[in-house]
């Protein structure tokens, strides 16, 4: 379960039950946080440069070289939404407190807000 290249985030659910770590092996990965087991792995088309949990640990946000934040369910591991718009690789990405609303940082030198709902640019 181990990823395959470097490591470039990594953070615990709000409720202490899982770690998320992100890679430039194009993947997310979910483990526990008790034993370290590999739980999901999140598929992604290049690089993945940052991970956070949504604060009711519900939800992933994942910030991508592919110029794209993805937002995943963290149960199912199924993708949720891509949220395209930036011009350049994003580094960053988290969850508002409430969840409704994600921020994005890019190389494009812009940040951006993002709807989580609906996938539409706020600012």
């Amino acid at each position: 379960g181990e990823h395959t290249h470097a490591v470039t985030c990594c953070c615990f659910s709000h409720d202490g039950k899982y770690i998320l770590t992100s890679s430039f092996d194009k993947t997310a990965r979910l483990w526990k946080a008790n034993n370290g087991t590999l739980i999901k792995t999140l598929g992604h088309e290049n690089w993945v440069n940052s991970c956070a949990f949504s604060f009711d640990d519900q939800l992933i946000v994942t910030a991508c070289d592919d110029k794209t934040v993805r937002i995943w369910d963290t149960q199912s591991g199924q993708l949720k939404r891509t949220l395209a718009g930036h011009q350049d690789s994003v580094r960053s990405s988290c969850f508002s407190a409430d969840g409704n609303r994600v921020i994005s940082a890019s190389d494009d030198k812009t940040a951006r807000i993002w709807d989580a709902n609906t996938g539409q640019v706020l600012s």
